[in-house]
């Protein structure tokens, strides 16, 4: 029965009976996941705002809960509680968006911060079943 399963589908696509779904206008099958470490202020804040107008998914670490629970309401964004000093703090954090997610894309952050979290999703990619070798983009301000 399987044996000639995928020549009869291109076949079909061939004749014109098989049709190639497009992908829905304005929306992004695959938005980038960028991670900002201690975006409620400043530049970060900004860069966060940008990423989140491009269509990308944003999440936020900061220790700010006021600052980040109104981003993440006016602007859709992920919004974390993190103190960044304290390794558990990030960890559980890290493990909740990571689940949420499936990976992130981009961290963005202070060089120290971002060795932090890059440590993590690394620990994380190697705990998986099967291995993620995709490589993470790493922007320090």
């Amino acid at each position: 029965m399987a044996d000639n399963y995928l020549e009869k589908r291109m076949e079909e696509l061939r004749s014109g009976k098989l049709t190639i779904k497009k992908a829905i206008p304005g929306i992004k099958p695959k938005a980038r996941r960028i991670l900002i470490a201690g975006g409620c202020h400043g530049i970060t804040r900004e860069k966060a705002l940008e990423f989140r107008k491009l269509g990308c998914r944003v999440a936020v670490f900061d220790s700010e809960e006021v600052a980040g629970k109104q981003m993440a309401h006016d602007h859709g964004i992920r919004f974390h509680r993190v103190d960044i000093e304290d390794e558990s703090s990030v960890s559980n954090e890290m493990h909740s968006l990571l689940s949420a997610w499936r990976g992130i894309d981009t961290i963005v952050g202070r060089e120290d911060i971002c060795k932090i979290l890059h440590k993590k999703i690394i620990d994380w990619k190697e705990s998986l079943p099967i291995p993620d070798k995709s490589d993470i983009e790493i922007v320090i301000i």
